[in-house]
């Protein structure tokens, strides 16, 4: 912390930065300043999620430099973002439970998972959600997609894909509920929809300030 501050480092993306406003919202009492930053998952749109090549800190690796370094006190990352192993500087001072679990299907003319046409499709950049899409539709061609919400929805709407499997509460903090064609049956990561946040390993000043909510 600087005088009082407490310095956070995110990624930049609007829906980021949505998930940022999200959290300061919960701490008025606090000075927040913020810094937003690209991760190498941002920066490198070619490493696929599907097939086990993408690196486990693929969105976290440079927030946790910056905490280390001692550039920024906290980060706040998509809880689903973060590697199984935490680096062993940084440790998770807060979880933030989700106001919704479910995903998705955003899809051309809004057609339900049901109504897509056999060999359609369908982007997504977990293997999670592909497993369960194939246990219901096995007909269908699944596809990596990387990128912002907003680049994935439109990569939909200019016909690139068919069909693409979102987490609806990111759909819903960046406003996008209009996009969703159907609420899908589908087992869910764990973290979905949660926000954590990490700071460096051994500060409790900063755990004790944010644990406000925090369901750890």
């Amino acid at each position: 912390m600087t005088n009082n501050i407490i310095r956070i480092i995110a990624r930049g993306s609007r829906l980021s930065r949505l998930q940022v406003e999200e959290f300061t919202a919960k701490f008025p009492e606090l000075e927040f300043q913020t810094e937003f930053i690209s991760s190498l998952g941002d920066k490198n749109l070619k490493i696929s999620l599907l097939n086990g090549e993408a690196p486990d800190d693929m969105f976290t690796r440079e927030l946790d430099t910056a905490i280390i370094e001692n550039h920024a006190d906290i980060a706040v990352h998509s809880a689903k973002d973060l590697p199984q192993t935490l680096h062993p500087k940084i440790q998770l001072a807060a979880l933030y439970e989700a106001f919704d679990k479910t995903d998705s299907l955003v899809s051309r003319d809004n057609l339900q998972l049901s109504q897509l046409p056999a060999g359609s499709k369908i982007g997504t950049s977990s293997p999670l959600r592909k497993k369960e899409l194939l246990n219901l539709r096995p007909d269908l061609e699944i596809v990596g997609i990387r990128g912002c919400i907003e680049d994935r929805v439109k990569q939909v709407r200019d016909g690139k894909i068919d069909a693409a499997i979102v987490a609806t509460c990111a759909l819903m903090r960046l406003k996008m509920e209009n996009e969703i064609a159907e609420i899908l049956p589908f087992e869910t990561h764990p973290m979905q929809g949660r926000l954590a946040v990490t700071c460096r390993k051994g500060d409790s000043y900063i755990c004790d300030l944010i644990k406000k909510g925090s369901i750890l």
